[in-house]
């Protein structure tokens, strides 16, 4: 559907495209929306590098995850007043 050369009108297929994708959107519900936004949202805006301390921090807690010591979605949403 898209070209991506110009001598083969790649810039009017790819407007078409993006309006055919603008036009699929309007028909997704509000919750599909959302989803479609983070979605989208990761592939437009570069992505920051982790710090070695930041990637450590994560890496325990996966360790705290995987041995158990996570915190419960409700305890979570109890303390958030979900």
């Amino acid at each position: 559907m898209v070209s991506p050369r110009y001598n083969d009108l790649g810039v009017i297929t790819m407007a078409i495209a993006r309006e055919y994708v603008k036009a699929l959107i309007d028909r997704l519900s509000d919750e599909q929306v959302q989803a479609l936004w983070v979605i989208l949202n990761s592939m437009a805006w570069p992505t920051e590098k982790v710090s070695p301390e930041e990637a450590a921090d994560i890496e325990e807690s996966f360790a705290e995850i995987d041995a158990g010591k996570g915190i419960k979605a409700e305890d979570v949403w109890r303390e958030l007043g979900v």
